[in-house]
């Protein structure tokens, strides 16, 4: 039996997840990767293709993981979509794609995991945001279904104390990625070259970040600069103030 240990990356084509596809395969890990592109990039050893919004292609991918490729040592749900429009525009069906990927994707995939495991060790690793930890304009619906998301993985780290099972919960701060080209806007569509320019940690950054991060015992980890982990201290301390600065960031 060969003894390389296997991860199993969500949203992988691009961004996040195809940083730690590159990431994992230096080290020696055999990689498999999923997102609703058809071909996978090279850095992907295995590539099961998978529209994870919809609840029938997410048990078909958890299918030809556990059949086809073998049991994963370490799994990352990252696959997530971006939202910006007013709480006042955001339409219900826009709401509930946002949710259904962000929120639904990685806590039925955990439990179809769950469910197979029969004796074997699950980690799973899910990426939520600091978003979910304060609220900004345009940002309502896609900051709730992190926040969303971030809660249940806390439930569920409770739930599996005393067992093999590792469920661990990385909320990135800003890294440089398509995200906000992709995100869906107030008509429903993706901004594309609407979207500004946001610069912050670089994918390897953020990769080897998580990485490190798997390698502890701890749940929650923060990537984020030490002003923004400060400023997340002011929320929770005073929230007055830090709104009030928010305000005056340009």
């Amino acid at each position: 039996m060969s003894s390389t240990q296997r991860i199993w990356v969500t949203g992988a084509s691009e961004g996040i997840g195809l940083g730690l596809l590159k990431h994992y395969q230096r080290l020696g890990w055999q990689t498999l990767g999923s997102s609703r592109s058809t071909q996978g990039p090279a850095e992907a050893d295995h590539w099961i293709p998978a529209d994870l919004s919809d609840s029938a292609q997410r048990a078909m991918a958890v299918d030809r993981l556990t059949n086809e490729f073998g049991w994963p040592d370490l799994v990352v749900l990252n696959a997530g979509v971006g939202h910006w429009a007013t709480a006042a525009e955001t339409k219900r069906s826009d709401a509930e794609r946002v949710l259904e990927l962000n929120y639904w994707a990685p806590v039925e995939l955990t439990r179809l995991l769950a469910e197979r495991a029969e004796g074997r060790t699950l980690h799973v690793v899910v990426i939520s945001s600091i978003a979910a930890r304060f609220g900004q304009k345009k940002l309502a619906t896609y900051s709730a279904s992190k926040a969303a998301v971030a809660l249940w993985a806390e439930s569920v780290h409770e739930e599996w104390q005393g067992s093999a099972h590792r469920i661990q919960l990385i909320l990135p701060g800003v890294v440089s990625t398509n995200i906000m080209r992709h995100s869906i806007g107030r008509d429903g569509q993706a901004i594309g070259d609407r979207a500004g320019v946001h610069h912050g940690w670089s994918v390897e950054r953020t990769a080897q970040a998580i990485e490190r991060a798997t390698r502890t015992r701890r749940f929650a980890h923060i990537l984020a600069s030490p002003g923004v982990r400060f400023a997340l201290i002011l929320h929770d301390l005073c929230p007055s103030i830090f709104y009030v600065l928010l305000r005056r960031k340009p």
